[in-house]
Order: structure tokens, then C-alpha cells, then sequence
């Protein structure tokens, strides 16, 4: 049966914080709290709990205290992992503490509220694994799919600072373009990116890609269909595999067919996201590409159902045909038509046009879902401190935290933009 989300199904991992700075730790907390319940501990412990998958260690400027707390650590851990979190750069100290067997490290403040993508991406290249792929998949046109995928990718955006790429592969005319606003700008294309993808290095691929406000990449389709004449499946994998190379996240918009183009964007995705409305012709149809995606083989745990439109009003019926479907991972989207249909006419998405909507706060879930994995249903929501921190001392102290450190970070964004 098909669990969408619920307590039972997360189990959180233990962290532990050794430092002093509790404005810090609150700003920490809220950042993870999705996946792991963090414990503060001013000191190493001589007795090392046995549940600890990761430590945060504060780093100010004391290389000899942190090394050492750091030896201590994985004296006592095997296994563990170990971020620190930058107070203060020490070029020294980064290269110490990175042959000690530090696994990363987090400056504060401007990384402390991506510290998951963070630790998931330097997962995922321990394990010899690049970008984290999406695909938004549907057999049936007009059920939202292409703002889905345009407005999740420019959420990723935001978690991957700016390492986040949109393909639009829904052949031969895709809209992403129209959704970004992008429609009157010379656009660096799908047939451009194959001309030149064996003279590609990272350099390259970022000054080359077009590049929407919201810091999102796009590599649309070109606007002569017969340019894609050449465009075969092994040509697609090629691109994928290139993009996944140099990007923390591909986000792909594909067609409604079974071409073997879409196949080969099926086959490289970490996560197929079936897109559906709540009626029994589009659950059919997210029927068929379940059974297609059982014969190839692919992980059950990559497919994500997404009830685009959804209505307060529960259907009895529709509830019983999802849970029948047994996806592990259901997301349910509200119905926003208007707003999403105002939002394309002003040229905006979602994020800017209606940032404090309930659709706005269910497209970050799902695009934190996506690249971070699953998190606690009660989470699935936008930061917004002042309802999810509880007391008001906690949110005297993040605010504190900010009110401290942003004059400094203004400062050297201002700085930086008079280097520009």
C-alpha cells in the first residue's frame, strides 16, 4: 500500500554539534532538522555515542583547539563524517583539517542553509556518482508538467547555489522558454550544446548556458525543428552524462511519448517524477509508465508521483487508485491554475509572483525531496522561522545569529559587485 509521506516511513539520523555558538546551533538545527536530530555537545565526549552518523564542529580562527577536537573525533569514530563550519577562512587550516579526514566544509553564513545539498552531493561523489538527474515525465499532455518542472528546477537552483540546469526535451517544442520569459533572448541551445560537447570544461559549460534571473541554467531546444534531426538517444545520453558532470542537479522536461529519446532520459535519471491530475485517465496513464518502468528495470525508490491540481475535497476512489499504484513517494500539489496562469502572463514564476502561497511552499517540498531525498512530511514546507521555530527565545537567538553575521556578508557582497 502506498504510504505519502508519514512519520513511520523516516527514520532521522543523530548529529552531533561541538561548539559554544548557540545562535549558530538554532541556524544549524532548522537547516537539518529534516534529516537529522542534532545534539550539542561543547566538548568531544570521552565515550562516543554509537548513533552519531555526523559531526559539525565550529571553526573561529583556534586551529590548534579544532584539530585537536578533530583527532579526538576520529580517534573515537570509525565512519564518521565531519563538516566544519567556517567562522573564519584559514587556508592552513582547510588543508590540515582535509588530511586529518575532514569530509567538507560549510562557510557561515552563506552555506548554512544548504548544508543538506551540501552533505548530499559530497555523498554522492564518495560513491562515484555525479549530478542528481530528474526527469518530469507524464503519457498525458495537460497536466502541468512543464511549469512543474521549471518552477521546481529554479527552487533546486536555490539549494545548489545556482548548480542547477533545466533540459527541455519535450520534442520538437518544448515551453520551457515561454516559462522562464526567456522567449526574446538569444538562447545557447540543445544543437549548440552537441556542436560543441567535446571541447566542454566547466568554464565553458558556465559561460556558454543561458541563464534565467533566478540563477537557473537552461538549455532549451532549438527554435528551427530541423535541427533535431540528428538528435538520437545515444546523443541524449551523451548530454546528460556531460551535464551531470559539471551540475549539482539536471532537471529534464520530457515528452509524452515512448521515443527512445525519452527512454534514455528515463534510463540516466535518479528520479522519475510521474506527473498526474487527480482523475482516473491521468492515474492510467501513470499506471502504464509504472509497468514500463518495472519491465526496464529501474529502482522503485527513483519513481515520485506528483498529484498536480489537487483539491482539498478527498475522492474516495482516486485515493484508492493511488495507493493501489504503491509509490513509495506521493506529492500532492494544490490546485493554483490561476495563479500559475498569471504568473506566466507577467513572465515571473511562482517563487516571485506568490512567494508566501501554500503552491509556492509544496513546489519547494518537492524540490527539496528531489535533491536532498525524503524528508519529514511536517517539513515539507518553505523556511519560514517564525512558524516553525516554537519558542520565542529560539527565535530571538536565530534572528541574533543574522543580525550579526549579514552586515559582514552585505559587506562582502558589496564588495564583490565593485570587483565585477
Amino acid at each position: 500500500m502506498t504510504a505519502t509521506l508519514n512519520n513511520s516511513t523516516v527514520n532521522l539520523k543523530q548529529a552531533l554539534y561541538v561548539g559554544s555558538d548557540r545562535d549558530l546551533l538554532e541556524a544549524v538545527s532548522i537547516s537539518i532538522r529534516s534529516k537529522y536530530n542534532v545534539e550539542l555537545m561543547v566538548e568531544v565526549p570521552h565515550i562516543w555515542p554509537e548513533d552519531i552518523s555526523l559531526v559539525l564542529i565550529e571553526y573561529d580562527g583556534d586551529s590548534k583547539t579544532v584539530l585537536g577536537r578533530i583527532n579526538q573525533i576520529l580517534t573515537l569514530a570509525k565512519g564518521v563524517s565531519i563538516y566544519v563550519l567556517l567562522k573564519e577562512k584559514d587556508a592552513d587550516f582547510l588543508i590540515e583539517a582535509s588530511h586529518q579526514g575532514v569530509q567538507g566544509f560549510i562557510e557561515c553564513p552563506d552555506e548554512v542553509f544548504n548544508i543538506l545539498s551540501i552533505l548530499h552531493m559530497q555523498d554522492r561523489r564518495r560513491l562515484g556518482k555525479n549530478g542528481n538527474v530528474s526527469t518530469f515525465f507524464s503519457l498525458k499532455g495537460g497536466v502541468g508538467r512543464t511549469a512543474l518542472a521549471t518552477n521546481v528546477a529554479a527552487h533546486i537552483a536555490d539549494l545548489t547555489r545556482g548548480r542547477t540546469v533545466l533540459v527541455d526535451l519535450n520534442m520538437p517544442l518544448g515551453d520551457t522558454v515561454l516559462y522562464l520569459s526567456m522567449e526574446n533572448q538569444r538562447l545557447y541551445t540543445l544543437t549548440d550544446f552537441v556542436y560543441n560537447i567535446n571541447r566542454f570544461d566547466e568554464d565553458l559549460v558556465y559561460n556558454s548556458l543561458s541563464r534565467h534571473e533566478s540563477g537557473l541554467y537552461l538549455l532549451p531546444l532549438p527554435a528551427d525543428i530541423g535541427e533535431l534531426d540528428g538528435l538520437n538517444s545515444d546523443l541524449i545520453k551523451m548530454i546528460i552524462q556531460s551535464l551531470r558532470r559539471y551540475f549539482d542537479h539536471v532537471v529534464i522536461d520530457l515528452s509524452t511519448d515512448l521515443s527512445d529519446s525519452t527512454l534514455s532520459c528515463l534510463d540516466e535519471a535518479d528520479n522519475v517524477v510521474l506527473v498526474a491530475e487527480p482523475s482516473l485517465s491521468s492515474l492510467r496513464a501513470v499506471n502504464t509508465a509504472i509497468q514500463l518502468a518495472q519491465k526496464l528495470g529501474y529502482v522503485k525508490e527513483s519513481l515520485k508521483l506528483v498529484i498536480n491540481r489537487s483539491t482539498p475535497t478527498s475522492d474516495s476512489i482516486l485515493d484508492d487508485v493511488i495507493d493501489a499504484l504503491e509509490i513509495d513517494s506521493v506529492t500532492r500539489v494544490s490546485n493554483d491554475y490561476h495563479g500559475f496562469n498569471e504568473s506566466l502572463k507577467e513572465g515571473e514564476l511562482i517563487a516571485s509572483f506568490k512567494p508566501n502561497s501554500e503552491v509556492n511552499r509544496q513546489l519547494f517540498s518537492l524540490a527539496h525531496m528531489l535533491h536532498n531525498g525524503i524528508v519529514r512530511p511536517e517539513e515539507l514546507t518553505m523556511p519560514d522561522f517564525n512558524k516553525v521555530v516554537e519558542t520565542p527565545s529560539l527565535i530571538e537567538r536565530v534572528n541574533r545569529f543574522f543580525d550579526r553575521v549579514m552586515p559582514g556578508l552585505h559587506a562582502k557582497q558589496a564588495d564583490n559587485s565593485t570587483k565585477d
